[in-house]
């Protein structure tokens, strides 16, 4: 017999991942290319998506053996490295300023459950963390690569011992690479979450929490760019509300690469807030989406909660206009859902 989980993530696949147009149609006016070999394999605690021999995209889907400051900062549960089709890394990973950013991630900041608060964002506090559990499915198919994954929020601090407070199901698929507006690909994202146990949970109203990249180490505010669909560069954007986040930089061999992280216009309170970066922490690349900036957000046992994201990872620059244009392919596509 089906275990209720079982039928969540069944329901959840099916849903968020392989039902027809919830994904995948014709983008940009472009060719997405249908010759694009992928691969997806199993290479330690990682399920890496690569194609044409180029690893593009790195699900950590165990928690870390060894990570970088101890036992406290075992993450599992996001993407990195996340490259551009030549090879560039775009994403940056456990720096030493924040040992618990881990490259293309989405931890809820807090959640409360019978009046206490946990916090998942910051591990070193001990009290939460995502554990992920386990890829349950990925296959290749028609020019592109999809994966299910499956995570747990766990109560570190809960009064009888450690207890999993939300159930989440994240559904991945990387396109094949495209040739406009720029030579990059695209990475959607659908992320669902259920009440664990027969209790409510509250995630917390924070300046920062949800979908987040934290950018390369080799990108600062002086060598790169930012852009929201509202107009806002680096001195504007923090708190602003956007559809969709540019963000250019220098490569390594002299040219420029950037990627285009934009919000499902069906996500809650959209235009979501944004948290982004200014001068401190050494002008460094973050980015955050985040429903719930303004004020909280109750999960109620027995519904599913969903947000979508798509990000389009590139070599060279794109203009305003052609990351606007991204992001309307992306609104067509949701609504027809």
């Amino acid at each position: 017999m089906l275990s209720i989980r079982d039928v969540f993530v069944s329901v959840i696949f099916v849903l968020v991942f392989v039902v027809p147009g919830c994904h995948f149609e014709k983008r940009q006016k472009t060719d997405i290319s249908a010759s694009s070999v992928f691969d997806i394999s199993v290479v330690g605690e990682k399920l890496v998506v690569s194609c044409s021999s180029v690893d593009l995209a790195a699900y950590q889907r165990q928690p870390m053996a060894n990570p970088k400051g101890g036992d406290k900062f075992k993450g599992s549960n996001f993407i990195h490295p996340l490259k551009t089709p030549s090879g560039f890394v775009v994403t940056g990973f456990q720096p030493d300023d924040h040992l618990h950013h881990f490259g293309l991630w989405w931890p809820w900041k807090s959640v409360a459950v019978d009046g206490r608060t946990v916090l998942f964002w910051e591990l070193q506090a001990g009290e939460g963390i995502v554990e992920a559990k386990g890829v349950r499915d990925y296959k290749t198919d028609k020019g592109m690569a999809y994966f299910a994954a499956e995570s747990d929020y766990v109560d570190r601090t809960a009064p009888n011992g450690p207890e999993v407070v939300l159930h989440e199901q994240t559904a991945v698929t990387v396109s094949g690479i495209v040739q406009l507006p720029a030579l990059g690909y695209y990475l959607d994202i659908g992320i669902t979450h259920r009440c664990a146990t027969s209790r409510p949970v509250e995630i917390v109203s924070y300046r920062y929490s949800g979908f987040t990249i934290r950018g390369t180490e080799k990108w600062d505010r002086d060598n790169s760019t930012l852009l929201t669909s509202a107009g806002m560069g680096w001195s504007g954007s923090n708190f602003s509300r956007a559809d969709w986040v540019r963000v250019e930089g220098d490569t390594d061999n002299g040219g420029k690469a950037g990627f285009v992280m934009m919000a499902c216009p069906e996500n809650r309170d959209r235009p979501q807030r944004l948290r982004t970066w200014g001068q401190e922490i050494d002008k460094a690349i973050f980015i955050n989406f985040n429903p719930v900036q303004e004020k909280p957000w109750l999960f109620e046992p027995g519904k599913d909660y969903t947000q979508r994201y798509r990000l389009f990872v590139y070599d060279g620059t794109i203009t305003a206009e052609q990351a606007q244009r991204l992001w309307e392919d992306y609104a067509a596509i949701s609504n027809k859902r």
